[in-house]
């Protein structure tokens, strides 16, 4: 039939066309016989076209029939679940037992009598990122700068990016402990159970949740179950979802179809090495049947590298808490704690309550740096919040705090997980041994081998206990978190301050004071012997500092004041004289030594906003100024603008106000050099007006303040610290180095980039009226930090404002007519010059092109530098 109808549609206007030419000449119509016969032989190319065209034809027709038949079947298939689904109402019932089973904040191994909270009324959004396991630390704190930008995104932008992309049905989501991955996971059933994906405009799924540690026997029994058996056997098991009767065949039906989002947590809580390996396999083989299915395994970075999933290639790693999160969890968990205290209530008394001790506990944290760090894990902040809430005071008694968390750790949080065999006192007093012999060998990493007979020893005193030191540490490591694993082979403790706190505890109770005061100079025992003074009598400590009299020993000594258990007065009275007093003595020796310590104290104390940022929140005073305009001048002329003219007037105390805003840039760059960082791209720069706004100061409210956007009529000096962007690194290079051209091309090709001009080699004039400003401030920054303010935009701007914003008499006064790159002490302001694309022949300064010097210079003025 098919040839058939092939040869009809082949030759039938061949056919046609000839009969019709022959009755044209039967009836001698010869007109009308020509034109048929032309139409005729054109009809004959249709049999060659029509050949291809039928095959063509069919070939389309058959696919169509193809998709449209596998259609009717994934319909026919689905129907089991459709008549279940609208007849049973299964899946209504199953996402609201799923709101019931999760709706409570819990944080595991972590209850000690306080209300049990919603967990949508505290939760906060996580930030993730991807990454890989190299670039994500294994500690519970981490100071690490591992992210270069801040708008990061969360766990809904990469749901979302399903529609686009497969990739994201396996992601694999790793984090240190404590940063909140068992949350997140909650937090998605839930929001799925209630239908409010919509809003992050992410697909419909179907919410299944199963803590990997609590299925490990079925998964790695001889036969395991394939992941409908699993989770419908898993459900059947749980009493709260008894009611459900789940059916084999429907879990298998939606995850045939996509229809689920299967969360497997803590791949790291498989203990066991080899049956973690088994669950990744099994893991591995269901994403591999179930390729509509999307998928995301959690865990810790250790427990992952051992046992990575090959079919998870999108790995996302939390990020610490910011500033404002930390905030944010506070206040909502004190609002909600003190509602549920106070049985339900939720009036005007109880807001004023948790208001006032949320502002409190917030004010404590962010003034003292150990505690703000700790606050940017998500366990360790709601164990603050809690110790807080019981009534200890922060951070006077931090040592307090640091204690809790560790009998928490070690105590109720590894109660959860295993039967320990030791008490949280006996782990402690091993850890505090371990600790004691890493700051003395000043170290925080440790092979186990190298402290296996350390750990015996102290085991051994342990009354019925045959723990070995590995046993010992995998318990530690793997269960509380607090020693963790920083590379194969390689521990360390979670944050330096729990092994400052346990070797401060460790000294105290062997009564070796006398290893303090030997290390009093040695800025790697300072946190220790704060510790140490504030669970004990400091007097020995200050004395020691007041002997040897340097910035670094009367700083750590004023701390140790500041937080000690007991100082003698007359030791007290002794201190205060040389730093509260010593600011306005007449002794220079000791008025500088005081200067340069408040400035220390102001640099170790700035307020931490998220992973490279930090601000100041008071004003720079006199006394810490003069540090700066001694060094920066000695005993030369002072630059106009550098002092007021009434400085001798002027308290060493008060805020600094009164100068130029190049004293105030000069002043940052000195900053920035003079401070001893390992990491060369941490700079100090003036805060920008929302910086301002969002961090006001503590004192001094009605005075204004230098930013970057204000270079005009600020007052006040408070400065950021934070990170030169990556891409600055080899411009700064160059100028540390003193490579005047290679800086003065750096910048002239970093300018074209950012113009999008690399192409034509040179700035036209509507691209420098675009530039952006904050690429100007910086590269600005960043030559008058390494020229000691001699070079830089900003200079180039005063001086062309100085000349009337007349171009061509700056281009004379800056000496451009003949470069010179081999001497810093040419004509200030000389440089950069290559970015305004001279022409270096005098004559051509009337040329078109010679315009984009004075494009620039305006463009300096508007971006007011």
């Amino acid at each position: 039939m098919q040839n058939i109808t092939q040869a009809l549609v082949k030759w039938l206007p061949t056919g046609a066309g000839a009969g019709v030419t022959v009755h044209f000449l039967l009836n001698q119509q010869w007109i009308q016989a020509v034109i048929s016969t032309f139409l005729t032989a054109s009809s004959s190319l249709w049999v060659k076209f029509s050949g291809e065209f039928m095959k063509a034809l069919e070939a389309k027709a058959e696919e169509k029939g193809k998709q449209a038949g596998e259609w009717t079947a994934k319909q026919a298939d689905d129907l089991p679940n459709q008549f279940i689904k609208k007849f049973s109402g299964f899946e209504s019932k199953y996402k609201r037992l799923l709101v019931d089973f999760y709706c409570d904040f819990e944080t595991e191994g972590f209850k000690i009598g306080l209300p049990v909270l919603n967990l949508e009324d505290v939760f906060v959004p996580l930030k993730v990122e991807t990454g890989n396991l190299e670039n994500i630390p294994g500690a519970m704190v981490s100071t690490q700068h591992t992210s270069q930008h801040f708008e990061n995104q969360e766990i809904w932008d990469f749901l979302a990016a399903i529609y686009k992309q497969n990739i994201y049905r396996r992601m694999a989501v790793i984090a240190p402990p404590g940063y909140g991955k068992t949350t997140l996971l909650k937090h998605l059933t839930l929001t799925y159970a209630k239908n409010g994906h919509s809003k992050y405009k992410a697909p419909a799924f179907l919410p299944v949740l199963l803590y990997l540690r609590d299925i490990r026997e079925k998964i790695t029994s001889d036969n395991p179950p394939n992941l409908p058996e699993l989770i419908t056997n898993h459900l059947k098991n749980q009493p709260a979802f008894a009611e459900l009767n789940p059916q084999t065949d429907w879990f298998n039906q939606q995850l045939k179809n996509g229809k689920c989002l299967v969360m497997l947590d803590g791949l790291d809580e498989v203990a066991d090495s080899n049956e973690r390996l088994q669950v990744s396999k099994w893991v591995n083989q269901q994403m591999a049947t179930y390729r509509q299915t999307a998928f995301i395994i959690t865990s810790r970075p250790y427990g992952y590298s051992s046992a990575p999933v090959d079919e998870v290639k999108v790995i996302l790693k939390v990020l610490p808490f910011t500033l404002e999160q930390m905030k944010q969890f506070i206040n909502s968990w004190y609002l909600q704690t003190e509602i549920r205290s106070r049985a339900g209530r939720n009036n005007q008394v109880v807001r004023a309550e948790a208001e006032t001790n949320a502002a409190d506990l917030i004010d404590r944290i962010i003034n003292n740096r150990a505690i703000a760090d700790m606050a940017t894990n998500p366990l360790l902040v709601t164990m603050i919040a809690t110790v807080h809430y019981s009534g200890s005071a922060l951070p006077g008694r931090r040592v307090e705090l640091y204690q809790k968390i560790c009998d928490l750790l070690l105590g109720t949080r590894l109660n959860a997980r295993i039967k320990p065999p030791l008490t949280s006192e006996q782990y402690k007093s091993v850890l505090q041994v371990l600790a004691l012999d890493l700051m003395k060998r000043e170290t925080r990493t440790f092979a186990p081998a190298k402290v296996e007979s350390l750990i015996d020893k102290e085991l051994q005193t342990i009354v019925n206990i045959t723990l070995t030191s590995g046993e010992f540490l995998e318990q530690v490591k793997d269960v509380s978190g607090l020693i963790v694993e920083r590379e194969q082979g390689i521990f360390e403790f979670a944050h330096l301050s729990f092994q400052e706190y346990l070797a401060a505890a460790e000294v105290k109770e062997l009564q070796q004071e006398q290893i303090l005061i030997d290390n009093f100079d040695n800025s790697w025992w300072a946190e220790t012997i704060r510790l140490y003074a504030a669970q004990s009598d400091a007097t020995n400590l200050i004395q020691a500092a007041l002997q040897n009299q340097t910035v670094t020993s009367l700083s750590l000594a004023y701390d140790c004041l500041k937080e000690s258990k007991k100082v003698e007065l007359q030791t007290q009275r002794q201190l205060e004289n040389i730093l509260e007093a010593g600011l306005t003595s007449k002794d220079a020796k000791i008025a500088q030594i005081a200067a340069q310590v408040k400035l220390t104290r102001r640099l170790n104390n700035l307020l931490r906003i998220n992973e490279t940022q930090e601000i100041d929140q008071s004003y720079l005073t006199w006394a810490e100024y003069q540090e700066f305009i001694k060094d920066a001048f000695g005993t030369n002329t002072i630059e106009q603008g550098f002092l007021p003219d009434d400085v001798n007037n002027i308290s060493p105390t008060q805020p600094v106000t009164g100068i130029s805003f190049q004293a105030v840039n000069r002043f940052c760059a000195w900053l920035s050099l003079k401070s001893n960082f390992d990491n060369n791209l941490i700079r100090y720069r003036l805060p920008t007006e929302a910086e301002i706004k969002d961090y006001p100061a503590r004192e001094e409210k009605l005075l204004t303040c230098w930013t970057q956007e204000n270079r005009t009529d600020g007052e006040g000096i408070r400065v950021v610290k934070d990170q030169w962007p990556e891409q600055y690194r080899q411009l700064l290079e160059h100028l540390a180095a003193g490579n005047w051209l290679e800086a003065d091309e750096k910048t002239a090709k970093m300018m074209l980039k950012v113009a999008n001009r690399e192409r034509e080699g040179f700035l036209d004039i509507g691209a420098i009226d675009k530039f952006p400003c904050s690429d100007l401030r910086t590269l600005d920054q960043l030559w008058v930090q390494y020229s000691y303010g001699r070079f830089g935009f900003s200079v180039q701007k005063l001086i062309y404002e100085q000349k009337g914003r007349d171009w061509k008499a700056m281009y004379d006064a800056l000496e451009w007519s003949s470069v010179n790159y081999s001497s810093f002490n040419t004509t200030t302001g000389h440089l950069p010059l290559k970015s305004y694309h001279l022409d270096r022949d005098e004559n051509d300064l009337e040329k078109k092109e010679l315009r984009n010097i004075s494009s620039l210079a305006q463009r300096l003025v508007n971006c007011n530098l």
